[in-house]
């Protein structure tokens, strides 16, 4: 059986066919996702261009091919407002953005406070909902309230408040659904039971409703069947159903393999993020790692999601002019330095959740050289990594661990990962496909072909990376003044980003 499905990641948009007998992708497109900077700390995307090249590339790898079932996922924690008539009124607000920071008010206003929240606000939201909208603003309840108070008259006008994937799901069906992990990321749900449903407390208290978002519907459902004019476009068949899929994290949770509990995988695409599959809430604020309800129906997703990864090894191969992967890999995998990179290009999140800091290096002299910083760029996206699992360690005990995304291809980037965490990491087979095959492994279950568990089973693991144990003092000395490093200096980053 094949499924035809699409991620719509922050800066590329790939789609596949792939086969439930072994989950792979036998066809496959891609186009570049815009991403629009209209200000400083601002992040969008034109909504009718993302969807046109989504249907774009449901059109290409469709043809020649029978699918059983079509479904999407995409980056969380964005949204777009659209009117009765279905229209949108502005462009999509995307994770990336942080123009909500201070929203909501009563959340980082009154005493008494910890790290920045008011305790009982904080001690609500955490209550019904398992987590709370970041300092950094980039959650969808902190800019639609930023949105209410700046764009009156968009808002005045607004029907619905879509996610990313919700508002494509709306193009293709004409159905207004979302999937529980998405719900989840609003802050606005309540999520004690495994579910997610809308609150009307919560709802309330910031002077929203229910009715202004979509219907909550598990991952493996249908969202709905193609439109016609969809149909007429694509040429597809009107018996083909729509999943109602997941987000990008939950999709990539499945797709790395790592389903059972206590499992853990490392995504590395442009942003980064640790994942471990639970079954109950948890949460450490102080670090903003917690749990979101899964792709799994019924299941958590302890996450600890950092800003920027690939995104510094990209902006590397930039600098330095270099065009082939496997040359940046050979240099960072031959080179030793003493300098030390902070990957935060773009503020952070999980374990400091401060949207003040930036990149830097450290310890420059006249006689460094570029193989040295593209070693340290790689350095750090594994030190920031590291500090985050040290963090997910001390919450559940973890086992396996996968890793997956575009990022893991560097051999050299896997065996420092493996070093500095002084565990086994076992790279999934076409590890830029998570999200892909993670969405066919929902189409398989949604359609009663395969179980989670059964279906993960087909994965293939290309390759393992063992420890040295060698490694350990080193890693851990430069991982303890990367700590110290931001201590120190996280006042001066905001003296300079205020």
């Amino acid at each position: 059986m094949l499924h035809a499905v699409v991620d719509v990641g922050t800066t590329s948009i790939k789609a596949g066919i792939v086969s439930d007998d072994d989950y792979r992708v036998v066809n496959e497109s891609s186009l570049p996702a815009e991403v629009i900077h209209p200000e400083e700390g601002y992040a969008e995307q034109e909504p009718d261009l993302l969807f046109q090249r989504v249907l774009d590339l449901l059109k290409d790898v469709c043809d020649g091919y029978s699918i059983a079932s079509i479904a999407l996922t995409t980056h969380m924690a964005g949204f777009v407002p659209v009117d009765r008539n279905g229209g949108e009124l502005y462009n999509l607000v995307i994770w990336l953005d942080e123009r909500g920071k201070g929203y909501p008010k009563k959340l980082f206003s009154g005493f008494p406070k910890i790290e920045g929240y008011n305790v009982l606000e904080l001690l609500r939201f955490l209550r019904i909902t398992g987590g709370a909208p970041s300092r950094t603003g980039k959650d969808a309840l902190s800019k639609i309230l930023w949105l209410r108070e700046n764009e009156p008259e968009v808002y005045s006008k607004t029907l619905k408040f879509l996610d990313v994937k919700g508002y494509l799901l709306f193009r293709l069906t004409g159905n207004t659904v979302t999937s529980h992990d998405e719900a989840n990321l609003t802050w606005l749900a309540d999520t004690r039971k495994n579910r997610a449903e809308w609150h009307n407390g919560l709802m309330k208290r910031f002077g929203l409703n229910a009715d202004m978002f979509p219907v909550i519907r598990d991952s493996t459902e249908i969202a709905g069947m193609l439109t016609p004019e969809i149909r007429k476009e694509t040429g597809l068949d009107d018996s083909i159903p729509v999943m109602v899929g997941a987000g990008d994290m939950c999709t990539a949770a499945i797709g790395s393999g790592a389903v059972k509990n206590d499992e853990a995988h490392i995504y590395i695409g442009t942003s980064d993020w640790i994942g471990v599959h639970v079954d109950k809430r948890m949460a450490d604020v102080r670090h903003y790692v917690g749990t979101i309800l899964s792709g799994i129906p019924e299941k958590y997703l302890l996450v600890a999601e950092q800003e920027v990864a690939g995104g510094v090894i990209d902006w590397v191969m930039e600098n330095f002019g270099i065009d082939g992967h496997s040359e940046l890999d050979e240099i960072a995998s031959k080179t030793e330095t003493n300098l030390i990179f902070t990957p935060w290009f773009y503020g952070e999140r999980a374990v400091i959740d401060d949207h003040h800091v930036r990149g830097s290096l450290i310890n420059v002299s006249l006689s460094t050289r570029k193989e040295e910083i593209i070693r340290a760029a790689f350095e750090g996206v594994a030190l920031n990594i590291a500090w985050a699992f040290e963090v997910v360690e001390r919450m559940v005990d973890v086992g396996r661990v996968t890793a997956v995304g575009g990022g893991v291809r560097y051999n050299g980037l896997c065996r420092i990962l493996s070093d500095m965490l002084q565990r086994k990491v076992e790279r999934i087979a076409e590890p830029e496909h998570a999200g892909l095959r993670g969405l066919a492994v929902i189409c398989a279950v949604g359609l009663g072909k395969a179980s989670f568990n059964n279906a993960v089973r087909k994965f293939r693991v290309d390759r393992v990376f063992e420890p040295e144990g060698s490694r350990r003092e080193y890693y851990w000395r430069k991982l303890s003044i990367f700590k110290e490093y931001y201590r120190k200096t996280k006042s001066i980053f905001r003296k300079l980003t205020d």
